[in-house]
């Protein structure tokens, strides 16, 4: 059993639909009967937390195997920046490739126990194309409004799954245009009985619940423990909020005795938590335009950026930012060194981690978990980008004898 508790007013709120409270339009967190969290493996995916998760009745579980993911010790990067116990967790493993399936299974499972038949959403590609690949599954339709500058490939991607698609001019880099964009959508919802399936705890309270299941498999993982630092890759903020919230719960199951550091990574030149942080700020100040091009975090006023900001303060975590060219370095070395294809907002953890680690903001005997949020196919100009510079000799068959030499 579960209720929504909005996060400003305590007040409990009754309408499980809702996207807010109804009292003074706060964000809504889940808050379930009991602590404990009994593990069901008979249930499929995430939904072996199922006691954890806000659904009532197990029949009404959308899934396509999400989760599970590997808990990677590094083969040769930690090593070679004197990190002696640093993990990659690699969510490029979910069924669409993104760590978003976590969400989307909770959402369109939500969804179908409601009884309502058309979903709508915002993505630069990720969450787009998990919410169509889960609404094919549940047999529902949807709409997507996806920013102007998303990736081709993310965008195949989604159409590949058949949704209405629609880019909206100046989403992603136009604050006025973002803030439009999701009252829009939320108005729409309203006004037709459909689901707001935008992956933010500020519009999503229920779905995102999927999200922290991270932690929990994190921990197990780890064989009971928590690690000391996790860097996670901040786009619209909602991701480490709720990794956060899957930590303390799992405290509270009694798994787990201490809590990590977290830690927020942004793209530099979009990266208005990083900016809040270092000023000291308490809630979130936007920035007016956005200068990365690391689709998939780039947002000029994310939606949970409050609740991010309250994470860290919490777990004595804090704020950083890596340039779009640190980033790419970052995928390339992640590929070439651990065998881990990535995109590059899964991959700026990686330049993250190792700038905190030259700088001395890590000692080196921390154990360090990074999160690598979607594939590399995601991003195919990123990848281009990566291969360009290598050469590929044609040889004749009789030079096979001899490419040693």
């Amino acid at each position: 059993m579960y209720t929504l508790i909005c996060r400003s007013c305590n007040r409990p709120c009754d309408d499980i639909a809702a996207t807010a409270c109804p009292h003074d339009g706060g964000i809504l967190k889940v808050v379930y009967e009991t602590p404990e969290i009994p593990v069901d493996p008979a249930l499929p995916g995430i939904w072996r937390y199922a006691a954890c998760l806000p659904l009532d009745h197990h029949s009404n579980i959308v899934s396509l195997g999400e989760g599970g993911t590997p808990l990677l010790s590094s083969a040769h990067l930690g090593a070679a920046q004197g990190l002696e116990d640093l993990h990659f967790k690699n969510e490029a493993l979910n069924p669409t490739g993104s760590y978003k399936d976590r969400i989307a299974t909770v959402s369109m499972s939500q969804l179908v126990e409601q009884g309502l038949e058309i979903w709508v959403t915002t993505s630069s590609g990720n969450a787009g194309a998990s919410t169509a690949a889960y609404g094919v599954r549940a047999g529902v339709d949807g709409y997507l409004f996806t920013l102007e500058r998303a990736p081709r490939a993310k965008i195949a991607q989604i159409i590949a799954y058949g949704p209405t698609l629609r880019s909206v001019r100046g989403l992603g880099y136009e604050p006025a245009v973002e803030d439009a964009t999701w009252a829009n959508c939320l108005e729409l919802c309203r006004s037709r009985g459909w689901m707001m399936m935008v992956t933010a705890c500020s519009f999503s309270p229920l779905g995102m619940e999927g999200a922290k299941t991270i932690a929990f498999e994190i921990c197990e993982s780890l064989g009971g423990e928590a690690p000391d630092v996790v860097y996670v890759p901040v786009g619209g903020g909602g991701l480490l909020t709720m990794i956060w919230k899957g930590f303390q719960e799992w405290r509270d199951a009694g798994y787990i005795s201490s809590l990590p550091r977290m830690v927020s990574v942004q793209a530099l030149g979009c990266d208005a938590v990083t900016q809040s942080w270092n000023a000291g700020r308490r809630t979130l100040q936007g920035v007016d335009d956005c200068a990365s091009m690391v689709s998939g975090i780039i947002l000029t006023n994310p939606p949970d950026g409050d609740l991010v900001l309250e994470a860290l303060r919490e777990s004595d975590g804090w704020a950083t930012s890596v340039g779009d060219d640190d980033t790419y370095l970052a995928q390339a070395e992640l590929a070439n060194q651990e065998g881990l294809f990535v995109e590059p907002a899964a991959a700026i953890t990686w330049g993250a981690i190792k700038a905190d680690r030259q700088s001395g903001k890590l000692n080196g005997d921390e154990k360090v978990v990074a999160v690598l949020t979607g594939i590399g196919f995601k991003d195919s100009a990123a990848v281009q980008r990566m291969t360009d510079h290598v050469d590929l000799p044609l040889i004749e068959a009789r030079g096979i004898l001899t490419v040693d030499q």
